[in-house]
């Protein structure tokens, strides 16, 4: 018997194999692994520019501190002096002296 054309199987779809579609996730899932790699780097970036900037600005606050401090003992004795001047201006100013 010859085989009959309805005795046949019927032809099989050809799809992706299973090969490329492993490959295709693997290379899925490198990729997302160096994203994650890349934003973690990004962030961790992000977080030592910000150490660094606070540090800067502790360090400028302690300056701007100090001097601060010294300007105020500046004045205090600039102040200091005058009203000692100003002490002895009065003191040597003629009181109630009608010519």
């Amino acid at each position: 018997m010859a085989p009959d054309d309805s005795e046949q199987r019927p032809e099989r779809r050809r799809g992706p194999s299973t090969y490329t579609l492993s490959f295709g996730g693997i290379i899925a899932v490198a990729g997302l692994a160096a994203s994650g790699v890349a934003t973690y780097n990004s962030v961790q970036n992000d977080i030592a520019s910000l150490k660094r900037g606070e540090l800067y600005q502790e360090r400028t606050n302690e300056r701007l501190s100090d001097e601060m401090k010294s300007l105020r003992i500046e004045q205090r004795e600039t102040m200091r002096e005058f009203n000692e001047k100003l002490d002895r201006i009065i003191d040597q100013w003629p009181r109630g002296r009608k010519p």
